[in-house]
Order: structure tokens, then sequence, then C-alpha cells
């Protein structure tokens, strides 16, 4: 993933599709275990969706392959002095893209701490306290207003221990233990905390949350105790007003929906397969985010020289240049160097300052802008009709992978890197892999 705003952003649609499904057709459900497992599921699958076109090549048609760069050695062609015009900078080395990131990253930072600060109040308050061990568990008397537990640590006030319904809420929160609900919360708290952008996590943490009580409640409705009674109970329990987002509380802040959810009849069984509906959402999930990708024929020395009818990339790649500015030709066999002897040329080369903006020769877009190996810096643009353009030995890029350019925009600057002995631009035109001479369209 290149740019990492834009990944933040794909992971926040799929989560966002996915979880209105779930608010839609799930959530009044009385199938808790499924519910969480579908919850908890929305977390992995919105950051792997957006990567899953890596993942599974059969899902576009081939991949781009840069085949190592073999030209003629450029030392005679460049006797003659060239002025070099410096570029100060091709891209500012602190972009808007930068401060953005950096701005993203500080708030999650604060996330982060926030998630620490609250286990560091705990262990704070464990420190103080009474340990009373018990079976699975630690009961913990401290100097807290209400009952709640992390992990398997159930916190409790002094005075509350002997208390009449103290047995009761207990049951309740060993069914969190029971059911390692912390271990959720942790995961949904550092989700949060990466992809705190997105404002549907805030009511998602509060569905997850709402889950743990329904199974919970459950739990002890399940263990002889009637829903009447465990009704009075919960009702003699509202006074939390602000819960740590980490704890599992009795008195959690959502009594309605748990009362609805207690009363609540069975839901069909035959609804559940209501669930199978998120398949074919992830399957189309996927295929949105599977980029085309475009087939390169490694060079081997030999080309397919063909007339098309389709009018390939026409414009001339350098600012202000001209044909006389040609250097090397397409077709030629290199002679100067042992390494390119008789290695067939597979572009033309124009020989510019160094600095002088490279042009789009056609709209398309960028696959891409990446420094490789003789090729130096590079940018492939992507055309219709099965046309690509390279442009090679570049000083800096002007464009991003897969941005969209227009015939004549400035998408980068000629340069002497790579296999190059002098300032130039190595220019290619391919249609299908195949590669074309640039001298019979060029303007």
């Amino acid at each position: 993933m290149t740019n990492p705003l834009l990944y933040i952003l794909q992971v926040s649609v799929v989560f966002t599709v996915c979880y209105l499904l779930y608010l839609f057709f799930f959530r009044k459900l009385t199938f808790h275990t499924t519910n969480r497992i579908v919850l908890v599921s929305l977390l992995p699958l919105s950051m792997l969706i957006p990567l899953s076109a890596n993942w599974f090549p059969t899902l576009s048609t081939t991949f781009v392959e840069i085949p190592l760069f073999a030209e003629a050695n450029l030392t005679a062609i460049f006797e003659d002095k060239i002025q070099v015009k410096e570029l100060p900078t091709a891209i500012s080395s602190f972009s808007f893209l930068d401060i953005c990131l950096f701005v993203y990253g500080f708030v999650a930072l604060i996330y982060f701490i926030r998630i620490l600060a609250s286990i560091k109040q705990l262990f704070s308050l464990r420190k103080n306290a009474t340990i009373l061990q018990r079976n699975g568990y630690q009961l913990i008397l401290s100097d807290v207003s209400e009952i709640f537990t992390y992990f398997n640590w159930i916190f409790i006030p002094r005075e509350q221990l002997n208390h009449s319904d103290t047995q009761q809420i207990l049951t309740h929160e060993t069914a969190h233990i029971r059911f390692k609900h912390s271990l959720d919360v942790i995961l949904s708290e550092i989700y949060i905390a990466f992809f705190w952008c997105n404002p549907l996590l805030y009511f998602y943490r509060k569905s997850l949350k709402s889950i743990h009580e329904f199974q919970a409640d459950r739990s002890v409705i399940n263990n002889k105790m009637s829903p009447t009674q465990y009704l009075e109970l919960l009702l003699k329990t509202i006074n939390l007003e602000k819960p740590n987002s980490i704890y599992s509380y009795f008195n959690h802040p959502i009594l309605k929906q748990r009362i609805d959810m207690i009363t609540k009849k069975t839901s069909n069984k035959f609804t559940q397969l209501g669930y199978f509906l998120l398949l074919p959402i992830c399957a189309f999930l996927i295929s949105a985010f599977a980029q085309p990708m475009y087939e390169e024929i490694p060079l081997n020395g030999n080309f397919n020289f063909y007339a098309t009818t389709d009018l390939p990339p026409s414009l001339f790649p350098v600012q202000n240049g001209t044909k006389g500015d040609i250097t090397a030709y397409f077709g030629e066999k290199g002679k100067q160097s042992r390494v390119n002897k008789g290695v067939i040329h597979s572009g033309i080369d124009i020989r510019a300052t160094k600095g002088t903006p490279v042009l789009a020769t056609a709209n398309g877009t960028i696959i891409k802008a990446v420094t490789k190996g003789n090729w130096g810096n590079l940018i492939i643009v992507t055309h219709s009709n099965g046309y690509e353009t390279w442009y090679a030995h570049l000083q800096g890029f002007n464009v991003k992978e897969k941005q969209e350019v227009k015939k004549g925009d400035i998408i980068g600057y000629v340069g002497n890197t790579g296999r190059s002995t002098g300032p130039h631009l190595h220019y290619e035109v391919k249609q299908h892999g195949k590669h074309l001479n640039p001298l019979n369209y060029l303007k």
C-alpha cells in the first residue's frame, strides 16, 4: 500500500458497509454468540479486504513485470558538454500528505496513551486492594464505586462484598470472564486507535459491549434465576454515569436494550440464514478492491513490429523538445558497450538538461512511479486500447501511483539516474506488451 491515508479510507469504507449491514439485519436477533463473532470479525476483515488484490492474483489478468534495463552506452552520444540545470526539488520533502499522516498518527498516539493509562490505573487500584482468590478469577476489594471486570479480575467496592445482591452480580461478572469479553474490548480499542476517524466505530463499541451484556445476562438467567428477579436487580443498580470503555460493568448504561433482549422472544432459527448475506457482500468488496493489472513481456531482444489502427500516445514527451533532440532510436543495436552489445534498443533517447519537465503523452493512469535498478526513476502510464508509456532515468516524480493524468501534464523531470551516462529521457511505447516505434506517432 503506497498511500497510508488511502488504505485507512478503504478500511473505513469496508467497515462501514459491513457494520451497517449488521445494524439493519442482525442486531435485534437473539443469536448473541453469532452476533459477537460477526462484530469481532469485522475488524480483521476490514483491514484485509483492501489488501486482497495483492494476495489473490487470479482476480487480475496478470502482473506488471519491469524487466532488466539494457540500452546502448551513451558516452559517445553525450560527448558534447551539456549545461546541467539543477532542479531544487522535484517533490517537496515534506508534503501535505506527510502533514496529514503526522496529525493522524499524533491523534492515534493519544488514543493508545489513553488505553495504557486506563490499564495503569487498574494496576494501581489492584496494588492497594485486598485480593481474594476465587475459582478461576480474583475478587479485588478496592476503592471503586461500581463492580466491574477486566479479564479475570473482578473489582468490587469493599463495603459491597456482603451485600445481598452481590452474588447474583458476581455471577454476571464471571460470565464476562468465561466468555473472555475483555479480549474483544482490548482488540476493538486498539482498532479504534488506528482508525479513529470513522465515527461509526464509537457506535460499534457500544454494539459490541451490548452483545457482551446480553450474553452475560442470558448466562445468569440460565443459572436458575428468573427473568423477573433479574430485571429487579438491574433496576436497583441504575447509577453508573461515565463508564470506562475497557471494563465490563454489571450496570452498563444500555439498560433499555438489555431489558428488551431479556424479555424478547427467541428469534426463529431460520433467520440465521440471513448471516450468509455477509458472504456475497465480502466477495463484492474484494472484487471492488481488485486492481486491473497489466502484462509486461520480458525483453529478449526480439520485438514484434506491427501496425495498429488505434491511435497511440503521440505528444512529444520532453517539454519544448523536438525530434532533433533524439540521440538513440528504436530498434538500434548497442555497439559501444560490451554489456549492451547487440541488445536492441526498446525505445528512444531524448537528450535535455537535467530538470526539464517530462510530459504525459496521452490521458492515462500512473501504475508505477518507482526507482528500479538500471531504469533509475521510472514512471509507467497505462492508456486506453492497451497502450503503455515508459519514462526512465528521471530526476524525480511529479505524480503518484494510481493518479489520473491528462495529455500534457508534467509527470516528472529529466534526470541521469540508473544506467545512464548523461541527462536524458528513455521513452517507450507499448501496446498489449508489444513494443512500438514511438517515432511513428510522435508529433
